[in-house]
């Protein structure tokens, strides 16, 4: 865990099968903060997801594939307080789900890449960095302070001073 990590929350980006359940599962009018903590994530988190202001591709009816209710269920299950939040019962309804079709699922990734939805793992297989907005360090290293002397003004041409009658 990184420094400045909430060591209750769960790491990584959420799986859209979980942005579902949150959103239009059982328990979607409970209390923000409740939520939260049912949930492994953050009160802002929850708050984007029931205001539409994220996942804005995750529609009611939507459909997941296995892959991707498998892939919420293994989010939910890493939730470090999982006994003690009752994440049991987001995880059974999340085993309810029905699996989509092909041409649902096929419909739902266009859907995705056109509002440039991020998978939840990197290529390697890993778990995404959930992002952190203001906490990303810059890529770039700072170049070092150019040891230059700024040119005095030439001769010929006056300052502003010169120029006040």
């Amino acid at each position: 865990m990184e420094r400045g990590q909430n060591p209750n929350i769960i790491q990584g980006r959420m799986p859209v099968a979980a942005v579902h359940l949150l959103r239009f599962g059982n328990s979607k009018g409970g209390a923000t903060k409740e939520l939260a903590a049912k949930a492994g994530t953050t009160v802002g988190k929850i708050d984007d997801i029931k205001k539409n202001r994220n996942f804005a591709y995750v529609v009611e009816d939507t459909r997941f594939t296995q892959a991707q209710i498998d892939e919420g269920l293994e989010w939910l299950k890493r939730h470090p307080k999982y006994d003690e939040s009752g994440v049991d019962a987001l995880v059974v309804e999340l085993e309810g789900y029905t699996v989509a079709t092909d041409e649902e699922a096929k419909a739902f990734e266009a859907a995705r890449t056109a509002a440039r939805g991020q998978p939840t793992k990197t290529k390697d297989g890993e778990v995404a960095n959930g992002g952190g907005g203001n906490r990303r360090k810059s890529s770039k290293k700072k170049e070092a302070a150019s040891e230059e002397v700024p040119a005095e003004p030439s001769a010929a041409e006056p300052s502003a001073a010169d120029l006040i009658d």
